[in-house]
């Protein structure tokens, strides 16, 4: 099962702050060890992995704006294949970039593929599975019932070296949900393993005692015609069961942002392999 925190009811709300907080109660575990940083933005995050311990690499699109010369930052578009050898890293830091991703399932690939086996990926996104962002995609399908929805005029960025729509910095276009990032890593042969505490959405906990006994009754009518439908499968119940986790998880309803952590699990093709070969074994039993 995942591991899931309680949101806190206290301290910063920034990620600015979070992430380096959750990397500073973790010193040890990156002492020694190859990290990736990407995007890297400003540097300040790459900057405390080396304070930390670790061999740090940075990447960005725009590695001109990296502020510290003792890290080399790599120019890199998450949209290609990465600059970096399979099994380069043991871990891969990707804060706040997925939401800018059209090919998200490509991200993951990549970041499956230079990560060594049993490696993490800690990938961080404003919450767009919380009760506030759910109604305000419910409302105008924006973030934020104070925003316009995602247009091509508000959040986009180019600079003057941009050849293509890749070389284009995107806003938050592309939402990346927690039920949408979990089967975008079980195809790419990562699994989450632990959603991190982030600060309380209070619009959203505001929110909680009217909606979420609604979330359990219609999650678990949706679980029970899933588990009646179709062939038997030895793997359902336990999927259904990580979504439902997912769903009813305060973390995950009320918290501000999404700290999520993955591990490397499979290389992507053999877990292409291991879902064909389930698929296949469920359609010979129909």
């Amino acid at each position: 099962m995942i591991r899931l925190s309680a949101p806190a009811f206290s301290g910063s709300k920034d990620i600015k702050v979070l992430l380096p907080a959750l990397l500073r109660r973790r010193q040890a575990e990156f002492v020694g060890k190859a990290v990736l940083d990407v995007p890297a933005g400003n540097g300040d995050t790459a900057q405390l992995l080396l304070e930390l311990g670790a061999t740090v690499t940075a990447s960005d699109l725009y590695p001109e704006f990296f502020r510290y010369p003792a890290i080399e930052c790599v120019q890199a578009n998450l949209n290609d294949t990465l600059p970096f050898a399979a099994a380069s890293f043991d871990f891969v830091i990707c804060q706040e970039g997925i939401e800018h991703m059209p090919n998200q399932l490509h991200l993951f690939q990549e970041l499956n593929r230079v990560l060594r086996p049993g490696g993490r990926a800690i990938i961080t996104t404003p919450n767009y599975s919380n009760l506030r962002t759910r109604l305000s995609y419910l409302l105008l399908e924006s973030e934020a019932y104070k925003l316009m929805a995602p247009n091509e005029t508000d959040s986009i960025w180019a600079s003057e070296k941009a050849r293509t729509i890749h070389d284009v910095y995107l806003g938050h276009i592309f939402f990346a949900n927690v039920t949408k990032q979990r089967v975008l890593a079980a195809l790419s042969g990562l699994r989450i393993v632990e959603i991190h505490p982030s600060r309380v959405n209070y619009t959203s906990l505001a929110l909680l005692p009217f909606w979420y006994p609604w979330l359990r009754l219609t999650g678990w009518l949706a679980r029970r015609r899933g588990l009646k439908r179709g062939a038997p499968s030895a793997q359902r119940p336990a999927v259904y069961a990580e979504l439902a986790q997912l769903n009813q998880s305060l973390n995950v309803l009320t918290g501000g942002h999404l700290i999520i952590e993955y591990e490397k699990r499979l290389e992507t093709p053999e877990a292409v392999a291991e879902l064909s070969g389930k698929l296949t074994l469920e359609t010979a039993r129909t």
